[in-house]
């Protein structure tokens, strides 16, 4: 009898580790829409352009967020293609950036419409792709600090 209580008020300590406050950890989230916030961003229009200086801007950034969630700091990347005769549609140069932007659930604007800086490029090649990455799920006790 005191072994099958031993075991009672053991197994309840072990599978709540504490962390370092000595509070319970919370266990992972399998929710997709907090894991994979790249398959509810979806960026249906974009425009990059160069500057002299090899500073990529991208501007006017059309993003339909289908989750139920809020997201924020979307890392994107952007591929490069050649604009030479001899390599002209190969692709030679990526780069990735963040978006300094927060998606509402379920919304579809245009952002960026005055531009912002997205890394380096040059005037010898065209961004010809954009993928979302990865995002910051806003989740409701972020929201409220």
């Amino acid at each position: 009898m005191k072994k099958r209580i031993a075991m009672i008020v053991l197994i309840p300590l072990v599978l709540l580790p504490l962390n370092q406050n000595g509070k319970a950890q919370e266990f992972p989230t399998l929710d997709p829409m907090i894991l994979h916030p790249e398959w509810y961003i979806k960026v249906l229009d974009w425009s990059v352009y160069s500057v002299w200086s090899g500073v990529a801007i991208i501007h006017h950034v059309t993003i339909e967020n289908t989750s139920d969630i809020a997201y924020k700091g979307i890392k994107v990347r952007v591929l490069y293609y050649s604009n030479s005769v001899t390599n002209n549609g190969k692709q030679i140069s990526q780069e990735t950036g963040i978006l300094p932007i927060t998606l509402p659930p379920h919304s579809k604007n245009t952002y960026l419409k005055g531009g912002s800086t997205l890394g380096a490029s040059s005037m010898g090649m065209y961004a010809g792709y954009l993928e979302v990455l990865g995002a910051v799920p806003l989740l409701e006790q972020e929201k409220s600090k």
